[in-house]
């Protein structure tokens, strides 16, 4: 792969970049709206379909004979399975599951769980179950973007995007590495750092003493296309980097802007 060619994949892999982190940070935040626009205690089912709920009660509630529920309509039922401690909050927490018969009406059913050691009309818990007739109706109804458009929960879709990101940055990185070889061949190098100091601008470039640059080396900066915009004096040298001082032309250099050595091409 040539120069041009390793500095044209890597500018749209950058861009790839940029897309995925953009879709990333979308898929989030249309995650969490959809999570607090959602009410709470609500329950969206298919015919035939189920899902899992919980609820807090007494600690000394122990038996689930004590649990009583209630429900609008036979054909959807709330069941308690078991009782386990709250991971999050602590307490005394009953697990269970919503489900609805498999020839449910569409419309949004009422569940209440009612506990022995408290008040006969004040409900523990309430649910509503929403029933769709089918999943295309099901998937309209959600909060999420992503999902109603592409049918993939959002949280999914950030979760893609982190190990396609950390590849495409991956791949950068290697072509960038790449590009500087290629650049340090031809006496050339990208600056990658400037500062704004007493008499001037620093420019930071990548070629050191074992490519030839010495203190007190006149060396020129260039636009990305080769165009002459300054000139520069080496200030300071280590083994693989550089810094060396422009006038006031340097304070607003163009991006990939190049530092070219005497020769360099």
């Amino acid at each position: 792969m040539t120069l041009q060619q390793s500095v044209r994949t890597r500018k749209l892999l950058g861009r790839i970049g940029a897309l995925i982190f953009a879709v990333f940070f979308g898929s989030v935040l249309d995650s969490c709206v959809a999570r607090f626009r959602e009410p709470l205690f609500t329950v969206h089912l298919l015919p035939g379909g189920s899902d899992s709920v919980e609820g807090q009660v007494d600690h000394g509630l122990k038996d689930l004979s004590l649990l009583r529920v209630e429900t609008s309509k036979e054909s959807v039922q709330l069941t308690i399975d078991r009782f386990q401690t709250g991971l999050r909050l602590g307490g005394n927490m009953w697990i269970g599951t919503i489900s609805a018969a498999p020839d449910a009406a569409a419309g949004t059913y009422d569940l209440r769980v009612f506990a022995a050691n408290q008040p006969p009309e004040k409900p523990v818990a309430a649910f509503q179950a929403v029933v769709y007739p089918e999943y295309a109706a099901l998937r309209r109804s959600s909060f999420s973007v992503i999902r109603r458009t592409f049918d993939v929960a959002p949280g999914l879709a950030a979760l893609v995007c982190i190990p396609a990101l950390g590849l495409v940055m991956g791949l950068v990185y290697l072509l960038g590495r790449r590009v500087d070889r290629l650049l340090a061949r031809q006496g050339r190098a990208e600056v990658f750092l400037m500062k704004k100091v007493t008499g001037g601008v620093e420019i930071y470039f990548g070629l050191g003493r074992r490519h030839g640059v010495e203190p007190g080396m006149s060396v020129s900066i260039q636009s990305e296309n080769g165009g002459p915009i300054c000139g520069a004096v080496v200030q300071q040298v280590d083994a693989d980097n550089a810094m060396a001082l422009a006038g006031s032309l340097a304070e607003r250099l163009p991006r990939g802007a190049m530092v070219v050595l005497p020769g360099g091409r």
